[in-house]
């Protein structure tokens, strides 16, 4: 665990392809976000869900509930909204640095922060990358970089893989086996909770 980070988990999106929030749709009992949380918590001084709406519907599971920065009109926000909320939270609690994870991904590594952070600058940020390309939800981001990432949502920017172009950083690899899951595979349709299903049952 490293007590300098915050866990933030996002589930701020609309889930339009799924047609239901993905965060609290079952898997294998129990809801999605619960194996996201059990992943993510031992890694982290503490965890936070950003989340927009009633924040009731998540109380079973014991975490402060944070909303997105708030954008114009109907413009859906994305997930730096999440992010700068969640660099907003944690640098009032006197966190260095968040990790960032989906709250859709539940079989995220276990040594996630623990990789994202070996050698890391004080501030420096971190993304993961996986044999398919860049990962810009699984990534840690240092509180000092705050205002250069408000600069840059206030303009218009959305994609957090472009705002890290103004922050140093640096890209970890992790590796992906054919025995194991994905670590960065998220549900997005009703066939890949059937095949987290799959892979929950023979893993």
């Amino acid at each position: 665990m490293n007590s300098k980070i915050a866990g933030v988990i996002l589930a701020g999106g609309r889930s339009t392809r799924m047609g239901r929030e993905k965060a609290l749709i079952p898997l294998a009992g129990e809801p999605v976000i619960a194996r996201v949380i059990a992943r993510l918590s031992p890694q982290v001084g503490r965890a936070v869900l950003n989340a927009n709406g009633d924040a009731a519907r998540f109380a079973a599971f014991g975490l402060p509930v944070i909303a997105d920065r708030p954008v114009r009109g109907n413009e859906a926000p994305g997930p730096l909204a999440g992010i700068l909320a969640g660099l907003t939270w944690a640098r009032l609690e006197g966190f260095s640095h968040i990790v960032t994870v989906p709250a859709d991904a539940p079989f995220l590594p276990d040594d996630l922060v623990a990789r994202l952070t070996e050698g890391l600058g004080p501030s420096e940020a971190a993304m993961a990358q996986s044999e398919t390309g860049l990962e810009p939800l699984f990534a840690l981001w240092p509180v000092e970089a705050l205002a250069a990432l408000e600069k840059r949502f206030a303009s218009g920017e959305r994609a957090p893989r472009r705002v890290l172009r103004d922050v140093k950083h640096r890209v970890v690899t992790f590796e992906t086996y054919p025995a194991a899951p994905d670590p960065f595979f998220n549900l997005n349709r009703l066939d890949d909770v059937a095949a987290a299903e799959f892979w929950i049952k023979g893993w």
